[in-house]
């Protein structure tokens, strides 16, 4: 059975779908039982409900989040690498850390990246859908805005402990299980069917942005898993993009952190926006060079999927 499950691209998907099914109900279940000691029978009604005016309900959705992160994304990958460790035990490039050479480029890869980033999403912003499918693009409109309050209430802590809280949840979880997942899993699997890699970091890219479902935020958010995919590609180490991942959101969260307990005025998403097109193409040839330098730094030729 698992020398199938080690080979057999089919199983493992079947395989992971049912971790995902059984994970979320049994998480979901923890979830509950957990908030209603915690918090309360009434604040866990309120936050089900789509309240989140206190800190309670506002702690609700945060463990949700939690549970919903390990069971979609962190518990099926480490279940499937657990049990076909024997036949691949370094399914994902997880056994070494990345020298501190490719750690600190991947912080300079951020920096570098994030005007062009910051221009895609105005860019994104700016798109509007036909007269003929307003009511889409409204819905679209009004689900972010849901989203982005939700976004918001989560990150607004002024105390040190809300901000370790935060940093979990919204930076280092996602990072390790969205890398799992896509770049550990999907990109694995899409080998299979794909032999140009750039096809399938583009398609992995498109799933990644598109699941989000946060229309206005598709381009930008694409852009940086095509990032994330070359750095995987590049360095033969899921590490590194692991790494990026949680730069680019602890720095969402540490800005906003910073806002909130200094009262500044400025608006935490503008942080990386910069005038002028030459500054986007600047930025643009700084991450081609640092990912071809990242290709280069391998000492030997890998097989990317064996």
């Amino acid at each position: 059975m698992f020398q199938k499950l080690s080979t057999t691209t089919y199983i493992q998907i079947i395989f992971v779908g049912l971790i995902i099914l059984i994970s979320t109900l049994l998480l979901t279940g923890i979830g509950y039982l957990l908030a209603g000691v915690i918090w309360g029978e009434s604040d866990l009604k309120m936050a089900l409900s789509g309240m989140t005016e206190n800190d309670a309900q506002i702690g609700i959705m945060k463990l949700f989040q939690l549970m919903s992160q390990l069971s979609v994304f962190v518990l099926p990958p480490l279940a499937l690498a657990y049990f076909i460790r024997k036949d691949k035990p370094d399914i994902f490039y997880m056994g070494k850390i990345p020298d501190i050479g490719i750690l600190f480029a991947v912080i300079v890869l951020f920096v570098a990246s994030l005007p062009i980033i910051q221009y895609t999403l105005t860019l994104n912003a700016d798109m509007h859908f036909p007269e003929s499918l307003q009511h889409i693009e409204q819905w679209m409109i009004d689900k972010e805005g849901l989203a982005a309050d939700l976004t918001t209430k989560f990150l607004n802590t002024s105390s040190w402990s809300g901000l370790a809280i935060n940093l979990f949840i919204m930076a280092v979880m996602p990072a390790i299980g969205e890398e799992l997942l896509f770049r550990g899993l999907l990109m694995r699997w899409f080998s299979k069917v794909f032999s140009n890699i750039h096809l399938n970091i583009f398609i992995t890219s498109f799933i990644f942005s598109a699941i989000h479902l946060q229309f206005f935020g598709f381009l930008p958010r694409f852009l940086l898993s095509l990032i994330l995919g070359y750095s995987y590609y590049f360095t033969r180490n899921l590490w590194t993009s692991i790494w990026l991942h949680f730069i680019n959101n602890a720095m969402t969260v540490c800005v906003y952190f910073w806002f909130t307990r200094t009262g500044s005025n400025i608006n935490p998403e503008e942080v990386g926006t910069v005038d002028g097109i030459g500054f986007v193409l600047i930025s643009l040839v700084m991450v081609i060079t640092i990912l071809w330098w990242m290709n280069k730094q391998k000492k030997d030729e890998i097989a990317f999927i064996e």
